[in-house]
């Protein structure tokens, strides 16, 4: 063959596992426009001379290149795992998952958690690394905490943007609305981690970006499914308390030490277990259906759903209905895609007064639960006697807590927006899309309790009520410009973006005056406004560029431009820009033949996000309030009322997170083994806190200011396997794993700054430790490791025991989240577990603390020290409540869930095909192994904090039916 003198080349190309002919495979000879394709026998021919480069590549396999060395080329493709080509929905568009730059992790429907589900959030329940989920409650209709990589914050929010089907909910609310949506509408999340991921969203993406997507229509016949779910639940935690004998017994061993006359107590007969009193087994019923399919051109999907949950704590009770439409047609040869969501949404809930619970724990187990003297039968109200005859403390019968009281609350929210995309007839590579929509929502309370209800606080009984009582009008507009464009030539793919963004945040907020039962106005109750109309309002600017080569290196750019209301015009305006790349190491010569290594993917990314959320609309404006109404000064013949300054900012600026990831994806055996590894480190500047300003300014108290820095680091790994993969038999693993660690490196206003719980701060963020870190003292044990009550140790040896003595130890936040399910399928059985552990928790847990007594109700400085735990008697000497002593490792591990499940087949219609019914069988919250002594470890909502009042997360049994027809 002469140099210039092309020559036909032949060959057949081939599966390399089944070697099966494969047709219409593209072969192209590189840097030219010759190209030809495979036949039904997967035979090719082209001319080309020796040494050149040809091109193979096939929809569903990886594209190799060969040089050539002869006339004759046959080919083996690899096929490439699907999971590799699925498409992520990231922000403002979607790309294949090989080609992510960044770190995100993508939940489809068939990763969900199995078993009984009421809440969005538990579909993706310890599914992702990095992300901690936490259910902030047990109370039906409750929703979750999330976390993601540990946050990057102090006071402002440290939630995620939730962005759901287009639609950017606002960050306060975003995790609340989950918990809103049907669990059956929901087809995937895409969890955006890093800033290389989330800067495109800027300013609202500092804590990551969850976007949710929903199901939507397609073109067929009809789709009917309906699942109908049945579970009871039981309160599991509950505090180990006196009973009626002994709580007598310590009565009268305070009667002999203090001389007070045993009468004094008010003992009861009973023995009330007032736990047991306020618990019931708890009922739910969930039913959904969907239809979809299409009307000629018009695919749809619209769906129904009912959810009617009780509370383990009895009154308890929360309903919601949910309908949601999808529209997506397309038109003019597919041209114009249109996509029409509308989702609504109503919620009413009684809800159980939670003091109860702590209420049950503290109150007297002597009494019995009615008062047998009342001539109705009535709730019994206590009052304890104190150590001074002529103060009396009330207590709250608990059961009256929860059934004299009717407290409900409401909402009304829908959720909508019509998204246009324009693929321009004369310039196809330019797409131009309109995204519009709303979130709106308007709720109403009313509270009312009887006259004989606080018998010393209310004389007539109370209501309180608001219709509305608030409503919120949020509105958006994004405009966006996508270039695509593949260049052959240059083996180069560009993807480009251009778009403008209007948010505006409106809410209502109603006020109203009380009423007593009879319908007058309670005094003092009427507002002096009945209403204000909060808002701010966010415009950005923003791009993205995306440059592919040789479909092996990928290089992502963006940046985005914030203006927020909320800032002066000197500082309104926040860049936020980000790169990443990453480099397809498995589509190298080297590897490309590789049966062993199927994936293996290196990315890099940078980015600065931003925050701006807890600094109130117009804190950069000077505001004036009125004093007092009861100082006024002489001015001639008249007294004026005063005005006091509100303290302002003008320099206040955005919070901004640096961000580094380094990650590794990876895939064995045509992806059968496959998992990644993140490393990422962010350090925020400007940190946005409330502090305190120092008296005798005449400003308020607290002003948000900027005021240091946050380092936050660590990484991510995650592995699933199918270990077993039989034609009968399928056995899936999967494990995730986090560590998080985070170090306050400055604060501008000095070395500690409180977020404390009660006087005397018991968290605290200082520099060079991590943010929210427990103060404490440290306890003083006899010989025999007994804790020495009210006895600290004199840490910096001045002979006196104060604030000065107290040391920094543990965080709140744990450091090590590990996930872990597993599923197996045998024929038509299936069953399915999970998992999750937190390590390196920590909860300050003192039962006996007098603000949480567990033996309230009697004089605490005579109780007989040996009905305490801890030998203690609290006798009032401050340092003692905030004794390390209290403070637990509280690591755990949870079962999370067991589902079993059985697939009858197609049982309704035997002449159509996808027509199936499963039954299946739950348990959630099976177990926790863990060495906390308080109840769940889980159940520390309020900063790592357990005084035996929580709410707890109840161990549930359902029952499922789906029909599939």
């Amino acid at each position: 063959m002469f140099f210039g003198q092309k020559t036909a080349i032949k060959g057949a190309v081939v599966d390399e596992a089944t070697k099966a002919t494969l047709p219409g495979v593209t072969v192209t000879l590189k840097n030219s426009s010759n190209s030809t394709i495979s036949d039904s026998n997967g035979n090719y021919q082209i001319n080309a001379n020796n040494g050149d480069i040809i091109l193979f590549s096939f929809v569903g396999y990886r594209t190799i290149e060969k040089k050539i060395s002869g006339s004759i080329l046959n080919i083996s493709l690899h096929e490439e795992s699907k999971t590799l080509n699925e498409v992520v929905v990231i922000g403002y568009g979607s790309t294949r998952k090989k080609d992510l730059t960044g770190s995100v992790t993508q939940v489809s429907a068939k990763d969900f958690q199995k078993g009984f589900v009421t809440n969005a959030e538990q579909l993706i329940a310890n599914k992702v690394p990095g992300l901690q989920i936490t259910p902030i409650s047990g109370k039906p209709g409750a929703g979750s905490s999330f976390l993601l990589r540990g946050g990057a914050s102090l006071s402002a929010s440290n939630n995620p943007l939730f962005v759901i089907d287009g639609v950017p909910i606002g960050l306060n609310d975003g995790p609340g609305v989950l918990s809103a949506l049907n669990p059956d509408d929901i087809a995937s999340f895409s969890i955006l981690k890093d800033a290389s991921a989330a800067a495109i969203y800027g300013s609202r993406g500092s804590n990551g970006v969850i976007i949710v997507t929903t199901k939507n229509g397609r073109n067929g016949d009809l789709k009917v499914s309906f699942v109908s779910k049945l579970s009871a639940s039981n309160n599991i935690y509950k505090q180990d308390v006196l009973s009626g004998d002994q709580y007598r017994e310590a009565a009268k061993q305070a009667s002999l030490v203090s001389g007070i006359p045993i009468s004094n107590f008010n003992l009861g007969t009973a023995n009330t277990n007032w736990q047991n009193e306020i618990y019931q087994t708890a009922l739910t019923k969930d039913n959904s259906i969907s239809f979809t399919g299409g009307i000629k051109v018009l695919p749809y999907r619209l769906s129904l759903g009912y959810l009617d949950q009780d509370g383990t704590l009895k009154t308890g009770n929360f309903k919601r209905n949910t309908i949601s439409l999808n529209i997506n047609p397309t038109f003019f040869d597919n041209h114009l895609k249109v996509n029409l969501n509308v989702k609504g949404i109503t919620q009413k809930e009684r809800r159980a007064d939670e003091s109860a619970i702590y209420a049950a724990v503290t109150f007297d187990p002597t009494q019995s639960v009615k008062d047998p003297n009342s001539i109705y039968g009535g709730y019994w109200q206590y009052y304890e006697f104190a150590s001074n005859p002529a103060v009396l403390h009330g207590h709250n019968n608990p059961v009256s807590l929860l059934e004299q009281v009717n407290d409900r609350v409401s909402s009304l929210r829908s959720i909508g927006n019509i998204q246009l995309d324009y693929k321009v007839h004369f310039f196809p590579d330019l797409s131009i899309k309109i995204n519009t929509g709303y979130d709106v929502a308007k709720g109403t309370w009313n509270y009312t309790a009887p006259a004989n209800f606080f018998p010393a606080i209310i004389s007539n009984g109370l209501v309180t009520k608001g219709d509305p009582s608030s409503k919120t009008e949020n509105v958006f507009s994004e405009t966006t410009l996508n270039y695509l464009k593949e260049i052959k030539a240059l083996d180069s793919r560009i993807e480009a973006l251009a778009g403008h963004s209007y948010n505006d945040f409106k809410t209502t907020n109603y006020y109203y005056p009380s009423y007593d039962v009879n319908g007058n106005v309670q005094p003092g109750s009427t507002p002096n406004f009945n209403f204000d109309i909060p808002q701010n309002t966010l415009i950005s600017y923003f791009g993205r560029l995306m440059y592919t080569f040789k479909d092996k290196y990928v290089l992502t750019g963006t940046y985005r431009t914030d203006g927020s209301s909320r800032f002066s015009n000197k500082t309104r305006w926040g860049s936020f820009p980000s790169i990443s790349a990453a480099w397809k190491i498995n589509d190298e010569n080297f590897l490309v033949d590789s049966k062993v290594i199927s994936n293996l993917k290196f990315r890099v990314g940078w980015g600065i996000t931003g925050q701006q959320e807890g600094i109130g609309n117009y804190g950069y404006i000077p505001i004036y309030n009125l004093g007092a109404s009861n100082i006024k000064y002489p001015i001639g013949n008249n007294f004026i009322q005063g005005v006091n300054p509100s303290a302002t900012d003008r320099n206040r600026k955005w919070e901004q997170s640096k961000s580094l990831n380094i990650g590794l994806d990876w895939g064995l055996f045509k992806n059968r083994i496959n998992g990644g590894v993140d490393f990422y480190h962010r350090i925020t500047d400007d940190l946005l806190n409330d502090v305190t300003i120092p008296s005798g300014t005449d400003f308020a108290n607290n002003i948000v200011k900027n005021i240091g820095s946050l380092d936050n680091k660590g990484f991510e790994i995650n592995t699933n396997a199918v270990l077993i993969q039989k034609t009968n038999f399928n056995w899936n693993l999967g494990v995730n794993y986090s560590y998080n660690e985070n170090k306050i490196t400055k604060l501008s206003i000095g070395d500690n700054s409180g977020v404390g719980l009660f006087s005397g701060n018991l968290l605290v963020n200082t520099v060079g430790y991590s943010r929210n870190t427990f103060f404490v003292y440290r306890q003083v044990y006899n010989a025999q490791g007994k804790p020495i009550e009210d006895q600290m140790v004199d840490l910096n040896n001045d002979g006196v025991i104060n604030e000065q003595d107290r040391y920094r130890t543990e965080s709140s936040t744990p450091k090590h989240v590990i996930g872990f399910n597993t599923a197996f399928n045998y024929k038509k059985l299936a069953l399915s577990m999970a998992f999750h552990s937190n390590l390196g928790q920590y909860v300050f847990y003192n039962p006996n603390d007098n603000l949480s007594a567990i033996y309230d109700g009697i004089t605490r400085n005579n109780i007989h020290q040996s009905y305490y735990k801890t030998n203690f008697t609290q006798t009032g000497n401050n340092n003692q409540k905030y004794s390390d002593y209290y403070l637990q490792n509280a690591s755990f591990l949870k079962m999370d869930n067991i589902n079993l499940s059985y697939d009858f087949g197609n049982l309704i219609n035997p002449k159509k095909d996808n027509n199936n019914v499963v039954l299946s069988a739950s348990v959630q919250n099976v177990f926790v192994i863990t060495d906390f002594t308080g109840g769940d470890p889980e159940a520390s909502y309020n900063y790592g904090t357990n005084f035996g009042g929580n709410y707890t997360s109840p161990r549930t049994y359902s029952l499922s039916l789906n029909l599939n027809f």
